[in-house]
């Protein structure tokens, strides 16, 4: 009794060996798994606290770039009142200038009736040298009657008072006219200083708004630098997101969790299970599946590994494919245009299975995905996860 307890005990204990054999691989198997998913979260959660980093660097940007752009505004505010200054101080040069010029040609004028008279003098005074002067005595008395000695005396008066005239009106006339060329001349260098000092503000102005624009420009540099590194690193982020979402996936398979991905990507929803209006019947009526938005003749993936159940055509679902995944799960693609394989042809999780189409009961391609637990049909987006 004893050796057949003891013999019943050898005997468990290998088969509780065997049984335990297979199991080391596995554990061995998903505690790698689990390595690479704690790796993998580790460098996602480094990515997004990198992400974080540039975001606040690119709101650090923005906001210099609206600072820069303040002062370059205040520049160019600065730039239109220079500008308007040297308006001013053209228009009133050119004013200037015109008056310059018609004061040159009285100028100009007088000089020549100065010329004109200083003849007519230096002709009086070379008759004075070559004659002698005027005796006035003699003139006078000379007279043949009182009236023409009162005539004679007038004339020399007039002549006197002439001659000093002449002289006094050249010498003022001359004087005025330099004058005025002085003044003018004092004018026009005046304003070619203001003129000058207009141009070095504007110079100086123009100078300023091209830093500006440097430094803008530098801003818009490394905006563009940090936003391609931010486009790298969301691709970055996207590609381990995934990475843990198909670790995690492969860990609930191997705990026997059902864990599908979507049938075609990108992913986009053109109608939800529920009820809906029909958009052949026209009447509202359940919808059993959820439908993907494809491209006709996009490749259309297993949602989970499993074994073909059934390829068949049918007057709604069009080309039909079914999936037996176990523990009464299966999975439903219709309306394909090819179905890639056949029954009992055992499938791997993102495997191709057909073609995106529009047969059946379809207004255009799609993928149309239902779900059936113990022969249930359950809304597919409580199980597919991206």
């Amino acid at each position: 009794m004893h050796r057949r307890f003891r013999w019943a005990l050898v005997a468990l204990t290998a088969l509780l060996l065997s049984m335990a054999l297979p199991l080391r691989p596995f554990f061995a198997e998903a505690n790698d798994i689990r390595a690479q998913l704690e790796q993998a979260q580790r460098d996602l959660e480094a990515v997004r606290q990198k992400q974080a980093q540039v975001q606040n660097e690119l709101a650090d940007l923005a906001f210099q770039a609206e600072e820069a752009e303040a002062q370059l505004r205040l520049v160019e505010a600065e730039l239109v009142v220079a500008n308007e200054n040297l308006a001013v101080v053209t228009a009133e040069y050119e004013e200037v200038s015109a008056e310059l010029e018609q004061v040159q040609a009285e100028v100009a004028d007088a000089r020549a009736r100065y010329a004109e008279k200083r003849e007519i003098l230096g002709d009086r005074i070379r008759a004075i040298r070559e004659n002698g002067p005027v005796d006035r005595l003699a003139v006078l008395f000379g007279a043949a009657s009182f009236r023409e000695f009162i005539s004679r005396a007038e004339i020399l008066s007039t002549i006197a008072r002439k001659d000093r005239e002449l002289v006094e009106e050249v010498q003022a006339e001359k004087l005025a006219l330099e004058e005025k060329e002085r003044q003018v001349e004092g004018r026009k260098t005046r304003l070619a200083a203001l003129k000058a000092e207009a141009e070095e503000y504007q110079a100086t102005v123009m100078a300023k708004r091209n830093e500006r624009e440097q430094v803008s420009r530098s801003l818009e540099d490394r905006r563009q630098a940090l936003a391609a590194q931010l486009d790298e690193m969301e691709w970055h982020s996207q590609q381990l997101a995934e990475q843990v979402a198909a670790l995690v996936r492969e860990l609930n398979r191997q705990a026997g969790i059902f864990a599908p991905i979507p049938p075609v990507t990108p992913v986009i929803i053109t109608d939800h299970f529920g009820m809906r209006w029909h958009p052949i019947l026209g009447t509202q009526r359940m919808h059993y599946g959820t439908d993907f938005a494809a491209n006709w003749g996009q490749t259309v993936h297993a949602i989970e590994t499993g074994v073909v159940l059934q390829t068949s055509y049918d007057d709604v679902y069009g080309n039909l494919v079914i999936i037996d995944h176990g523990g009464g799960i299966t999975s439903w693609y219709a309306h394909n245009s090819t179905i890639l394989v056949s029954e009992g042809q055992a499938v791997s999780q993102g495997d191709p299975i057909a073609y995106a189409g529009s047969t059946g009961w379809s207004t255009g391609p799609h993928v149309h995905l239902e779900i059936h637990v113990n022969g249930v049909q359950k809304d597919p987006l409580d199980y597919v996860k991206w």
